[in-house]
């Protein structure tokens, strides 16, 4: 759907439900301005070293890129529809979650993540998850451990990707538990869910529900926590805003508005940035954590793109999935300061990691 006839759809739905027309606080493309300087690359040097990772789900591949040379290399994922990805905090690893078809009702039929080693690509372990179906979001809380929403089973499952162990599973109770954040101890986690609006809180420590709650209307699917669990930023694409949601209680402590469909959220892990994508807006919006202020666009994207931020707390990866371009950002001076242009088929998610 053109962009400006889904925001004109949007705006006629709003008004249908009593609610004012979203205002786009920004609309992209955003122009790119003069050439990037020595010293833009020099504020962010994680933007060309390393490597990015990029699942392609439509044809089960996988694309390395070494962001030093800009080489790319298409590897078979070795699994079934390679959704969203993460990287290993060391560099080593690349794990990929099969989501797998829709089913109806929130419920997809992926079984498996898929364990390769970097920078090769080469698969090295297929991790059956059991009971637990529909793999999504995945988050390293350790070098070798992941937590990974499935879906369908409505869990958090922690696994070993060095033993390929399942070691253990935490009830969301909830349907469509889709995008998942975690706190820097790794020990609270929060869902997304999709369906009802709400999130779930969880004791991964214990592996345990604690609590779940409403949070706005209609659907959700951006989520993101501070590093000590205190606020949860969720997106919500009838709301036309961000909701700043207190990580204990659930209370909604503040509403951040200038979007039309805010559906993908990242923070930095030290608390002090947040990156907002707009896929209607065609934006991706740069805010302060502390303050709850938009700063602005990220200038020099083509439209839209899910944003991963790096351990340096600055540099992002942005993937413009339609535009099939990855793209590194400066978050401080809300520029891109490199591209990569993808071929083949539309990409799902793409991941950073350290050089090795």
């Amino acid at each position: 759907v053109p962009a400006g006839n889904a925001a004109a759809a949007g705006n006629a739905a709003a008004a249908r439900n009593g609610a004012a027309p979203a205002t786009c606080a920004a609309r992209g493309p955003t122009p790119a301005g003069g050439p990037v300087t020595a010293a833009e690359r020099s504020a962010v040097p994680l933007a060309f070293t390393g490597t990015v990772v990029v699942s392609v789900a439509w044809s089960d591949r996988l694309t390395i890129i070494d962001l030093a040379t800009g080489r790319q290399r298409s590897v078979d994922s070795g699994i079934d529809s390679p959704h969203e990805l993460m990287v290993s905090p060391d560099g080593r690893w690349a794990v990929a979650a099969d989501f797998g078809d829709y089913l109806g009702n929130y419920a997809f039929s992926g079984t498996e993540l898929g364990v390769y080693e970097l920078p090769s690509g080469r698969l090295v372990r297929r991790i059956g998850l059991g009971q637990y179906r529909g793999p999504h979001d995945l988050v390293f809380t350790a070098p070798t451990r992941v937590a990974v929403t499935t879906q369908t089973s409505r869990h958090v499952v922690e696994v070993d990707i060095a033993t390929g162990r399942v070691l253990g599973a935490t009830e969301t109770r909830a349907t469509g538990s889709h995008s998942l954040a975690i706190t820097a101890d790794g020990r609270l986690a929060f869902t997304a869910n999709q369906a009802e609006g709400s999130l779930s809180r969880l004791d991964l420590e214990n592996r345990r529900f604690l609590s779940k709650h409403v949070v706005g209307r209609g659907e959700t699917e951006g989520i993101a926590t501070t590093p000590d669990g205190r606020e949860v930023w969720m997106g919500f694409g009838d709301m036309n805003a961000v909701l700043v949601v207190d990580g204990r209680t659930g209370t909604v402590l503040d509403t951040i508005t200038g979007f039309d469909r805010p559906d993908r959220l990242a923070m930095s892990a030290d608390g002090r940035y947040a990156a907002i994508t707009d896929f209607v807006c065609e934006t991706v919006q740069v805010a302060d954590v502390r303050t709850r202020r938009v700063l602005g666009p990220i200038a020099g994207l083509e439209g839209a793109g899910v944003a991963k931020i790096l351990p340096d707390n600055r540099t992002a990866v942005i993937l413009l999935l339609d535009e099939r371009v990855v793209a590194m950002a400066d978050l401080v001076t809300r520029r891109v300061v490199a591209r990569h242009p993808l071929s083949g088929r539309r990409p799902d998610a793409a991941a950073w990691g350290p050089a090795r």
